[in-house]
């Protein structure tokens, strides 16, 4: 069985990369196969990372179909463990702008990836490729600064995440999902009333289909002189987008992490004692913990 994990964020710049690479590494190390995708259509860099300046084969060509199988474009990092590495997209209107049939096609491409841990680098922001990306995984995780812009971008991105699962619950072809798909709704709550006034119990359903979305929180570069609340973030957000946030970790301020990315490494590697480090070791602890759970649930009785 292949648990995929997923890793988004309202707004560039939060570390979401940083901490996708290291997590993927402290995976491998454990002596799973993982692999990890690189899905920022049209900013891929986290190859970079890695050292790996210009890969000979990206995702841009299984995309283009130079390539038919998206084996073809894995990268094996024989010094990191074995961790498998599909780099992302070039910059181009081609790929940045998928038409549903070549995500479908992404999509179905990415499920068939041997391995017993697939991980998805999410490109920032609120458009449906990072938001239906985001969604694909059994496993979310978000990052986000602890600034109140990024804590804002935060909500706004789970908002329109929330939105995205409810409307995606209903079948394409339904009446009230072709009602509802023909509007544009700026919250969850809108979602809700115009589903139950389209027929009758419909609201049910759709909150049914947030049941088992709880997506998990990473703050980055957090310190003493931090200005979020999290208790109250997530009482907001368990309000308003009836979901809940649990906490997966916090990362410090730590200037290891800008030397190992000038150093083209993940922080683990050239820094294992540092801050930061110790702190990812401690997420990617948990996050091995909630593989093995999704392992035994699927050992048949």
């Amino acid at each position: 069985m292949t648990v995929t994990i997923s890793i988004g964020s309202g707004k560039g710049g939060t570390g979401k990369t940083m901490v996708i690479v290291n997590l993927a590494l402290l995976l491998a190390k454990t002596g799973k196969k993982v692999c990890l995708v690189d899905l920022d259509l049209g900013g891929a860099d986290a190859h970079i990372l890695f050292g790996l300046f210009e890969p000979k084969r990206t995702l841009t060509d299984f995309l283009t179909r130079k390539v038919e199988s998206i084996d073809d474009v894995i990268h094996t990092f024989y010094s990191f463990q074995g961790l498998q590495f599909i780099p992302g997209t070039g910059n181009t209107l081609q790929t940045a702008n998928l038409s549903y049939q070549e995500k479908q096609r992404l999509l179905r491409a990415l499920s068939s990836i041997e391995a017993d841990v697939l991980l998805i680098d999410v490109g920032a922001g609120t458009n449906y490729h990072a938001l239906d990306f985001f969604m694909f995984s059994d496993l979310q995780i978000c990052v986000t600064l602890p600034d109140p812009t990024s804590i804002m971008d935060l909500y706004t991105f789970l908002q329109l995440a929330t939105i995205r699962k409810v409307l995606g619950s209903f079948l394409s072809q339904s009446d009230v999902g072709i009602f509802l798909k023909n509007h544009n709704f700026t919250t969850l709550n809108e979602v809700f009333e115009l589903a139950e006034k389209t027929r009758e119990g419909t609201k049910a359903k759709a909150q049914l289909a947030l049941k088992y979305f709880h997506p998990l929180l990473i703050v980055n570069r957090d310190g003493a002189d931090s200005k979020v609340n999290k208790f109250k973030m997530r009482k907001m957000v368990a309000k308003y987008l009836s979901i809940d946030i649990p906490e997966l970790g916090d990362i410090p301020e730590d200037p290891k992490i800008d030397e190992s990315l000038k150093t083209y490494m993940p922080v683990c590697e050239l820094y294992p004692k540092s801050p930061a480090a110790l702190s990812l070791k401690a997420i990617a602890g948990k996050v091995d913990k909630i593989i093995g759970l999704f392992a035994r649930n699927d050992t048949p009785n």
